[in-house]
């Protein structure tokens, strides 16, 4: 990296760094970033984007599991339809087989995006989108008078929540994701 940049040069006389008299040391002092500063003992940082094979595999395995549990529910919203609809409905869901079908293609495309990494903050949106929408209405726990409805109700909304923040976390990671198919929404 160092090689491909143009070197930057500074006067070091009086800065506190080297004393304003006496010997000072042979040749130009280069100017170092903060991080350069920090940790001098890093000679060389990787370049963006770049992703080591940890990384890589935890970005593949995390999105197959994530992506995946959106894209079989999606699927799930589609093949028990009736009967999620009419949860839906006991719920108070206001048109509730439009709301079924909606919000499966949202979390199915939105896996299918975060499995993929093709516009993945696309994906993560509408899997927040989703899941924000819905747990409130859902998943009232607040509401419910029986302990073990309670439980149950809010059981599923912490787990909603922390799925929000999975879904988060995955938005703000740099595009494009290894190993994408498609563009990224940068693209």
């Amino acid at each position: 990296m160092a090689d491909t940049l143009t070197r930057q040069i500074e006067d070091v006389h009086g800065s506190g760094i080297y004393p304003g008299s006496g010997p000072l040391p042979p040749g130009d002092a280069p100017v170092r970033t903060p991080a350069q500063l920090g940790h001098p003992e890093v000679h060389r940082y990787r370049a963006a984007g770049s992703h080591g094979t940890l990384e890589k595999a935890s970005q593949l395995l995390g999105r197959a599991m994530f992506g995946g549990y959106f894209i079989y529910n999606g699927i799930g919203h589609f093949r028990n339809r009736k009967m999620m609809t009419e949860y839906a409905r006991a719920k108070g869901i206001p048109a509730p087989e439009a709301a079924v079908t909606v919000s499966g293609a949202m979390i199915l495309a939105g896996g299918l995006s975060v499995l993929t990494g093709a516009w993945p903050k696309v994906g993560t949106g509408l899997i927040s989108a989703f899941l924000l929408g819905v747990s409130p209405q859902m998943h009232a726990f607040w509401k419910e008078t029986d302990q073990q409805a309670q439980m149950s109700e809010m059981i599923n909304f912490t787990k909603n929540m922390a799925l929000v923040g999975a879904s988060l976390m995955a938005a703000g990671r740099a595009e494009p994701w290894p190993l994408s198919l498609g563009r990224s929404a940068r693209a």
